[in-house]
């Protein structure tokens, strides 16, 4: 080999290798928003399974995506796999600390783990949700997502730990030009906190009026009236919500878990959970695999138990590290 020929394949390597790893470090946008897109529907369609798959093929190329491990993050939440949920999302918020939404998902995960952990663990896993939920506030204080999760947070957590009614008070107030369902909401988790169930059954009546999600709002009156075992009344809110669910959304699941939790009117349940199971409209926070589990729980306490059973394998199918599935379906 002639050394211009030699200089020239050194230059060609080096100009690839210069490209290559240009390519591993634009941001997100650049080459996998098709992907992306493809994967957002796995996730709202609860297919777990093909969304990993998917989402591994993409950080094996570039394990610092922040979007797919955000992704990555929210299948494994889905899951029920607290701990896998908090790497993946560790990850995405270590790729992009300036993400509210990032931060809002690692919150969630570290809420989640703190919730199934030792009393010995929990206190410090508590500390890093409070600083996850705040940091997202922090970043894009119109978030509301990150200000409901972290004005939940204030209202059931010790002082100790960030949490006083004052200060979800204020929150609240940021809340009310951004989402007056959700201030409404909020200020019902007060009210409740204080003992001042009145306050909450008005806050939450008016959520109903205000809420850009009024069926979730429907919903969530249900589950009030449940806790305070006036279930005439909640079978009315539940039916409230029905009717103005015209997309048939994740409301419905909510509404068909209040009814079961209570054990009222279980064919309805069911009538609830085939249609979002049937619906163009299901999201992430219904995920179809857990769906099928809770059909096919519904249909053992009917005593239809062969029905359930092929409930639980459609939700193996779609998400074989969902654990109730697999359980269910051993």
């Amino acid at each position: 080999m002639s050394y211009i020929s030699r200089k020239t394949w050194i230059v060609c390597l080096f100009v690839a290798a210069f490209f290559s790893q240009a390519l591993r470090a634009l941001p997100n946008t650049a080459r996998n928003n098709g992907d992306y897109a493809d994967i957002r529907s796995m996730l709202n369609s609860g297919q777990a399974n093909d969304a990993i798959t998917a989402l591994k093929k993409i950080l094996a190329a570039n394990p610092q995506d922040a979007q797919a491990n955000n992704l990555l993050c929210r299948v494994h939440f889905q899951e029920q796999l607290w701990q896998d949920a908090a790497h993946a999302c560790e990850a995405a918020v270590q790729a992009q600390f300036d993400n509210s939404e990032f931060h809002d998902w690692l919150g969630r995960a570290y809420g989640e783990q703190a919730e199934h952990a030792s009393m010995f663990n929990a206190y410090g896993i508590a500390k890093k949700v409070h600083s996850e939920f705040e940091t997202a506030v922090q970043l894009d204080a119109k978030n509301t997502a990150a200000l409901a999760d972290l004005g939940e947070f204030t209202v059931e957590a010790p002082s100790v730990l960030g949490g006083g009614l004052d200060k979800a008070q204020g929150l609240a107030e940021k809340m009310k030009p951004l989402d007056a369902g959700k201030y409404h909401e909020l200020l019902a988790q007060i009210a409740i906190k204080s003992k001042d169930n009145a306050a909450a059954e008005r806050e939450l009546k008016l959520a109903t009026v205000e809420s850009n999600d009024p069926a979730q709002a429907w919903m969530n009156l249900a589950s009030f009236y449940g806790k305070e075992n006036n279930f005439p009344v909640m079978e009315q809110a539940v039916q409230h919500g029905i009717a103005v669910d015209t997309k048939h959304s994740s409301a419905l699941v909510d509404g068909a878990s209040t009814l079961m939790k209570y054990k009222h009117n279980l064919p309805l349940a069911e009538t609830m959970l085939r249609q979002y199971l049937t619906s163009s409209n299901q999201t992430e926070d219904a995920p179809v695999f857990r769906v099928y589990v809770q059909l096919g729980e519904l249909l053992n306490m009917q005593g239809q138990e062969q029905a359930a059973q092929q409930q639980y394998a459609i939700a193996k199918a779609l998400a074989s590290g969902y654990a109730a599935a697999n359980w269910h379906s051993d």
